[in-house]
């Protein structure tokens, strides 16, 4: 007789709390009586019973009366609230609407279950008959009786009044008492007497059957002696009416502060006439008296939202602040009053804590976020993230939004680092977290987020991240056909570092890169040592090389915009421009990173169209080239003698003055640039520093290319 304690029980259980709070309800008839007819409406129980179908509680489902009584269909099929049962009236205390049902083998429990706000009585009229021999309906019921603090015990309770039933074959009925004067735990609790009767379920095992016809039927359900209409017209509510809450507790919560916090409540005239009402706080409770209603109209059927009736002072410390309210019928005094309990939780705000000064990702920290715990007997307030933003080259397996941090608990991010293109030293990054303050009710059958009043911003949250890089003299990765080189390759020094960010494989293979020593110092000056950048297989393919550089090692007299990357042609023994070794020699300069170019320029693919792009992003200290060759690279400036080619042609004349003329030189129109160009023709006579325009421009353009004509070897 164990099973309300079974796994097959706490899912019962489990919903029915669930309902309860969703509702924001803790029913309990508070000593007051209830008599239920199972009829619908102001005329009958006060409220309706499931009425879509007609009178209809599928099984498996339950109904959850405003008394606190609810209702669990397990009875393998439909239970109905009407009065189109078919023999039970024969009974002689079934009459009218009633709760009944035909029972069918098939339900996990063939029981009815009633959940109810600890009571000390529970009567009714029960009738029931099954189709077949003269014995075959019992002449009794078993009934499962439990109390508030898991006592138990398992009651046959006989039916001495006989009627016809299913073919002429009797039925039996009887009025049952379940009184808690009369309940002694059978099981293993402590043996002693009930304290209350807060479930039961009556077996309808005998009665369950394979198609063929039963029945059962109650009639006349009354907790603690409760007789009569038991309804009232007018009552406190929720949801426009839908749901008398007499002898529940409204709940809001709001956040310590200064000033008060106020709770109103609905009241509905469910009367077919207009009348008055008063709403009245009741002495001794711990919310203060404020708007409170006397002799306020409302018409039949009206329901009336009553804001701030009872306020409770926001300084106070955390914790719950009750008091019951007594509502009036002035228009109608034999209309009975109605209590109802104003619950109020004061929260503290959030106290969060975390590793926020530095999280080493050397040694694999986590970002970390902890809310601490609530004081003795109060609340604090949650906090949920809205947003999240990382800098730096870290990467932070991201707190979700919506992602909330409960008193007491923490939450946490695991943190990397992507060493692709970073020098080797310590790096600092940051990771920032935006929060709101949230408020939840969790316990361990419901879960979610409920109203905080009056709560305030919460300043962002940030982290230092850091990372020591040592150096990665070499490095390998194995490609598929159709897998982007991106991410995957790379070396590092703290001089310089290299690796590809753009391109797809077009075989399977293994790329290497790795630091090598200068084939040609004479003729270029690069910072760091090269790299050796070997393809498996697909050499050829268009891909995108990136150094990043040390830009206090760029060569004294250069700026960082005149830095490329630089390609030694084994040939010519000596280092050229990068992409001068491409299949394609079209060449394109772009001032900036390589996405911007290919989000612009670049028409947003990268394809062979791109080969002979180039470019310098001197804000992050990068300096890349659109490629398909593969070789020794560096990242620098040729040697003198060739640097005044401003449009990297091959050779230093009029076009390049031109360029520098116009500003598109890599330092734009600076004296470095133009003595660089000057230095090639070596013309003494080059010296103006601005160049007239339009007229003396051209004139002086014309005298420097007769002068280079006379003077050049070429």
């Amino acid at each position: 007789m164990m099973r309300c304690f079974s796994g097959t029980f706490l899912p019962r259980l489990g919903f029915f709390l669930f309902s309860l709070v969703l509702l924001s309800l803790v029913s309990s008839t508070n000593g007051q009586s209830v008599f239920y007819t199972f009829t619908s409406g102001p005329s009958g129980d006060g409220f309706d019973w499931p009425a879509s179908p007609q009178g209809l509680l599928p099984e498996g489902d339950n109904f959850f009366t405003p008394d606190g009584v609810d209702f669990y269909n397990y009875t393998g099929n439909n239970l109905f609230f009407d009065s189109q049962y078919q023999v039970s009236s024969n009974s002689g205390i079934i009459d009218g609407d009633a709760m009944w049902a035909n029972p069918l083998v098939g339900s996990d429990f063939n029981d009815l279950d009633v959940f109810l706000p600890d009571v000390s009585s529970v009567g009714f009229s029960f009738a029931q008959a099954v189709a077949g021999s003269p014995t075959a309906t019992p002449d009794f019921i078993d009934i499962y009786i439990e109390d508030s603090e898991g006592r138990y015990t398992f009651q046959t309770y006989g039916l001495d009044s006989s009627f016809t039933g299913f073919g002429g074959v009797d039925g039996w009925a009887g009025n049952i008492l379940l009184d808690i004067e009369d309940l002694i735990d059978d099981g293993d609790i402590d043996g002693n007497s009930f304290i209350d009767i807060s479930y039961f379920y009556i077996d309808l095992d005998s009665l369950a059957t394979n198609g063929g016809t039963s029945e059962f039927a109650i009639d006349n359900f009354s907790l603690d002696g409760g007789s009569g209409n038991g309804s009232d017209l007018l009552f406190p509510s929720v949801n426009q009416g839908q749901t008398d809450v007499t002898g529940s507790t409204l709940g809001t919560n709001t956040l310590r502060g200064t000033g008060t916090h106020g709770m109103g409540i609905e009241v509905t005239n469910d009367a077919g006439t207009a009348t008055t009402y008063s709403i009245q706080l009741v002495p001794g409770g711990d919310l203060s008296p404020n708007t409170l209603p006397s002799g306020a109209s409302i018409d039949a059927g009206e329901s009336i939202f009553n804001p701030d009736i009872a306020t409770v002072d926001r300084s106070l410390p955390s914790g719950t602040y009750e008091s019951d309210i007594t509502i009036i019928n002035d228009g109608d005094p034999a209309d009975p009053d109605n209590v109802a309990t104003l619950s109020i939780d004061l929260f503290e705000p959030e106290l969060l804590s975390g590793n926020f000064t530095g999280v080493n990702v050397n040694a694999f920290e986590d970002v970390i976020l902890s809310n601490a715990a609530a004081p003795a007997n109060g609340f604090r307030a949650a906090v949920k993230v809205t947003g999240t933003q990382t800098t730096g080259p870290f990467g932070v397996d991201d707190f979700t939004l919506d992602e909330r941090v409960l008193d007491s608990e923490s939450i946490q991010a695991n943190v990397t680092f992507n060493r692709f293109g970073q020098l080797s030293g310590t790096h600092v990054g940051s990771y920032t977290v935006s929060l709101e303050q949230a408020a939840f009710f969790v316990n361990q059958f419901v879960d979610f987020e409920v109203f905080l009043a009056n709560k305030e911003p919460v300043p962002d949250k940030n982290w230092v991240l850091n990372y020591d890089l040592t150096n990665n003299n070499n490095d390998n990765a194995n490609f598929t056909t159709g897998f982007t080189y991106a991410g995957r390759l790379g070396v590092n020094r703290f001089e310089v570092a290299a690796t590809l960010i753009d391109g797809t494989s077009s075989t399977n293979q293994n790329v290497s890169m790795q630091f090598t020593t200068d084939p040609d110092p004479s003729s270029a000056d690069t910072i760091g040592d090269p790299i050796d950048l070997i393809f498996g297989g697909g050499d050829g393919d268009p891909y995108v090389l990136q150094f990043t550089y040390d830009e206090s090692l760029v060569p004294s007299g250069l700026s960082e915009t005149q830095l490329q990357v630089l390609w030694y042609d084994v040939v010519a023994g000596e280092w050229a421009v990068a992409i001068d070794g491409n299949s394609s020699t079209t060449s394109t300069f772009f001032s900036g990173s390589w996405a911007d170019y290919l989000a612009g320029p670049g028409g947003g693919t990268f394809d062979a169209s791109d080969l002979g792009a180039f470019g310098v992003d001197a804000a992050n200290n990068h300096v890349w080239a659109a490629l398909d060759h593969a070789s020794i690279f560096a990242v620098g400036m040729l040697a003198a003698g060739t640097n005044g080619d401003f449009d990297f042609d091959g050779d230093v004349d009029g076009r390049d003055f031109l360029i520098w003329q116009r500003g598109g030189s890599p330092n734009g129109t600076g004296i470095g640039d133009l003595a660089l160009w000057q230095g090639q023709y070596g013309s003494p006579l080059v010296a103006a520093t601005v160049v007239p325009e339009p007229v003396g421009g051209v004139m002086l353009l014309t005298g420097i290319l007769l002068m280079c004509r006379r003077q050049s070897p070429r």
